[in-house]
């Protein structure tokens, strides 16, 4: 089913009157459809989360199961039964079906990338950001990414990010060390390595939402492999990577986070072949420098 404009504006505002507040939608997500509306939408006033639960619901092929759970949330509201009525057949109205399963691979929901960014020393980590930015805008799945990015990290500021953020994908940049070590700073601003025992330490605090980490610094096959113990996706490097490979992959990567994908395919694995293949486009001697560890 696809909506037509004027359904969708009966849908939001029957939602809107059945749902007078952001917590009372939430929670019939998540009750009747085990749904994150924050993971769907993000914020905004109640007219914007709703306009874009029903655009995201749409796209998706859910929206059938969205007027079902809202109906059996609030089974009296005459606004909900009207659109219900001509949306829904008697049968499905009546039975609502179990929203199928998704396979973990496959995003369907919106996906929050956290880029962390440290101690630039001629890097062009603004250049890498802006590219991520616009493989993102030219994606056709564009409406299910968000990204927000911090710079300067510190250790506690990743750690606190990381947490507040809840990101599913953590893109860090700058500089890694041959020893394995991430290069961030401390209070003062100088370098503050950080090493590979102490990243994984903190990524297994978040093993409920982080699927991927993307590590795009030299040297940083070694935390991925301490990473991967607890993450599902890991990518590092196992040499010093050029700023015009590192951009490169990042671009290729999110490129392929961002196609369509058909079957059964390994979402991260394809996005990982497209980094793959925008590096041996741009320099075929760096080509084999990203490495993708999995759990």
């Amino acid at each position: 089913m696809v909506l037509s404009g004027p359904q969708r504006r009966k849908l939001q505002e029957a939602l809107i009157d059945a749902f007078p507040t952001t917590a009372s939608l939430e929670q019939m997500l998540s009750f009747e459809l085990d749904k994150s509306l924050d993971a769907i939408v993000g914020g905004g006033s109640l007219a914007t989360v709703v306009f874009n639960l029903i655009k995201v619901a749409d796209s998706q092929g859910w929206v059938e199961n969205l007027v079902r759970a809202a109906c059996q949330s609030n089974p009296g509201n005459s606004n909900l039964k009207a659109i219900a009525k001509e949306l829904l057949t008697e049968n499905s109205l009546i039975v609502p079906p179990a929203p199928s399963p998704e396979p973990p691979t496959q995003p369907t929901q919106q996906q929050k990338i956290l880029i962390l960014t440290a101690i630039p020393h001629g890097l062009r980590l603004d250049k890498e950001i802006r590219e991520i930015e616009e493989a993102i805008r030219r994606s056709v799945r564009r409406d299910l990414f968000e990204i927000r990015v911090r710079t300067a990290v510190r250790p506690q500021d990743i750690r606190r990010a990381i947490a507040e953020e809840q990101p599913q994908i953590v893109h860090f940049c700058g500089h890694g060390q041959s020893d394995g070590s991430l290069v961030l700073e401390d209070d003062g601003g100088n370098n503050k390595p950080v090493s590979p025992e102490g990243l994984a330490s903190l990524f297994e605090l978040h093993t409920d939402y982080v699927q991927c980490v993307l590590l795009n610094a030299c040297y940083s096959e070694q935390p991925a492999e301490a990473i991967k113990q607890h993450i599902n996706y890991v990518i590092g490097m196992n040499n010093p990577i050029k700023d015009k490979a590192a951009i490169a992959f990042a671009q290729g990567f999110y490129d392929g986070l961002g196609y369509k994908n058909s079957g059964n395919q390994d979402v991260f694995q394809r996005a990982f072949k497209e980094g793959m293949a925008a590096i041996m486009l741009e320099n075929p001697s760096q080509g084999s420098i990203p490495v993708l560890k999995t759990k």
